[in-house]
């Protein structure tokens, strides 16, 4: 489920660790958005081990996305990563 109550990227670190306590055998992905600054976020969920860094570009990632998420947020991925 998604989780809109983190703020920092120790919150998500603490999010992936309790995953992994709570089930030590699953895989915990992550899944970002393209845009500026991306290479910071990736490296704190890299170090909070997480198991996939998933980047979705600016056409949404999700069936749930709304429009206006659609036409005016993020970036195309290849520029989150450049």
């Amino acid at each position: 489920p998604p989780h809109h109550d983190i703020y920092s990227i120790e919150d998500l670190a603490q999010l992936i660790y309790d995953a992994k306590r709570a089930n030590p055998t699953a895989r915990v992905h992550v899944k970002l958005v393209s845009e500026v600054g991306i290479g910071t976020v990736a490296a704190g969920v890299t170090k909070a081990k997480a198991d996939v860094v998933l980047v979705s570009g600016h056409d949404g990632g999700t069936g749930a996305s709304p429009l206006s998420s659609l036409k005016h947020a993020g970036v195309p991925w290849e520029l989150g990563l450049a």
